[in-house]
């Protein structure tokens, strides 16, 4: 299995999202998780590596549905990601892989597909250590323009504002990918994910969004649909990268 470190320069990164509750202790659901169940899923095709993440405490921006669907693991991929959805699957229909009684089924999950380019944030490191306290913020949409002009917003004006925030390490948007759903999972739709990495707490990141759009320097125009769904994430575990 291939770490493949130019993920980030070519774009070619595809995301696994995984939302579960779950009925033990915390301690127990992290070591099954961090022990048992990411080690398995990082021996498959594709794989650059996983993190997981849980409700930030970080007060929700004015005006935003907040979502919040539980324990989230967010796994990277390098390629579409139909070879790790056949392989998960085979390894489950087989008892491979084994999800515990404790995890409450059905749980959610999506692939994504990317829509734009990275974008990269003045705090950017390279170094893989650097993830494990990223924080995220999850913006979730949907529009009643065309997609060219969508886009153009999104990229040459919305996010370009994004990383001038103190802290910002990388953006980029994604979309459902055309990748079936794994066997018995609920798949939410919530439209357009733009994802947004930032290191350490998202305090600064809030007030600085919430003082632009009070003072009318960051506009969210009348095609992007409200309320839009939203959610910051602090991690819960290491970025967990594939081996070599």
């Amino acid at each position: 299995m291939t770490n493949d470190t130019n993920t980030a320069a070519t774009g070619e990164r595809y995301l696994f999202l995984a939302w579960s509750t779950y009925t033990s202790d915390r301690g127990t659901f992290d070591v099954w998780y961090d022990k048992e169940h990411i080690p398995q899923v990082m021996d498959t095709t594709g794989m650059v590596g996983a993190q997981r993440f849980v409700l930030d405490d970080t007060k929700p921006l004015p005006g935003v549905k907040t979502i919040d669907w539980g324990h989230l693991a967010l796994y990277e991929l390098n390629r579409e990601p139909d070879a790790f959805r056949e392989e998960v699957k085979r390894m489950l229909i087989s008892a491979d892989m084994v999800l515990p009684d404790f995890m409450v089924q059905p749980f959610k999950a999506l692939f994504l597909k990317p829509v734009s380019k990275i974008h990269y944030g003045e705090s950017w490191d390279p170094d893989p250590d650097r993830l494990d306290d990223r924080h995220l913020f999850f913006a979730w949409s949907t529009h009643t323009t065309d997609w060219d002009t969508y886009n153009a917003w999104y990229d040459e004006v919305h996010i370009p504002q994004i990383l001038s925030v103190p802290g910002m390490l990388r953006a980029q948007r994604f979309l459902p990918a055309e990748t079936k759903p794994l066997p018995g999972v609920e798949v939410p739709n919530e439209g357009h994910l733009a994802l947004y990495e930032m290191d350490g707490s998202p305090s600064l990141f809030r007030e600085e969004c919430k003082r632009m759009l009070m003072s009318g320097e960051m506009v969210l125009p009348d095609f992007m649909v409200q309320p839009f769904g939203a959610t910051f994430m602090a991690p819960a575990s290491p970025w967990w990268p594939a081996q070599d």
